[in-house]
């Protein structure tokens, strides 16, 4: 039974998802594919994604409104139409996405790997978030999941291997390379990859 506070959160948690509904309308439009980056930092790389594969639609998602601002400036630069950038957290946008799966493509790049055993639990790479994503996904979605943490890595590839929706695409080619402000300071690879079954 839920307590008043637990059923404040979910009240607040579905307001933000129906808001996030709205919003993803107006920057993706409602239906076709999509290509996904969960957490898209300072938008380096899926600028770059996006210039390449003028045909994709391309979504990039973070927390930080900072963050977001350099990645709509590097689109304006390039005059794109093709990629769009949400404030928004992972599960609730794709909670909000509308009902036919639509994702082709989601890359996760450099997540926080929460290091400590107590927040391991919010690293996202894990069963509820995989179940999200495969409902948002058609079949045959590519996820590409890569960390400079060997312990996050792990975890992943574990919870890939466990989950019925997601079959192992490891050591297939890296979809595509571009620098990353992430990827230049950190260095180290570790990737993981999967397709929707």
């Amino acid at each position: 039974m839920a307590t008043k506070g637990q059923a404040w959160a979910e009240d607040q948690r579905a307001a933000r998802v129906a808001e996030l509904r709205g919003r993803l309308a107006e920057a993706v439009g409602e239906s076709g594919p999509l290509t996904l980056e969960i957490g898209c930092g300072h938008g380096h790389w899926l600028v770059a994604y996006a210039e390449a594969h003028p045909g994709e639609r391309c979504l990039g998602i973070d927390l930080l409104g900072e963050r977001l601002r350099k990645c709509e400036a590097k689109r304006g630069r390039r005059g794109l139409g093709n990629v769009a950038f949400l404030k928004a957290e992972a599960s609730e946008l794709l909670d909000a996405l509308p009902g036919a799966p639509r994702l082709d493509k989601v890359f996760i790049l450099y997540p926080d790997p929460w290091p400590k055993r107590r927040q391991t639990r919010k690293r996202f790479l894990q069963a509820a978030n995989l179940d999200r994503l495969a409902k948002a996904a058609r079949p045959g979605c590519r996820l590409a999941f890569r960390t400079d943490h060997a312990d996050y890595h792990d975890a992943a590839g574990r919870a890939l291997a466990a989950h019925p929706d997601w079959e192992s695409l490891d050591g297939e080619a890296w979809p595509f390379e571009s620098p990353t402000f992430f990827q230049d300071l950190l260095r180290d690879r570790r990737d993981h990859q999967a397709r929707r079954r």
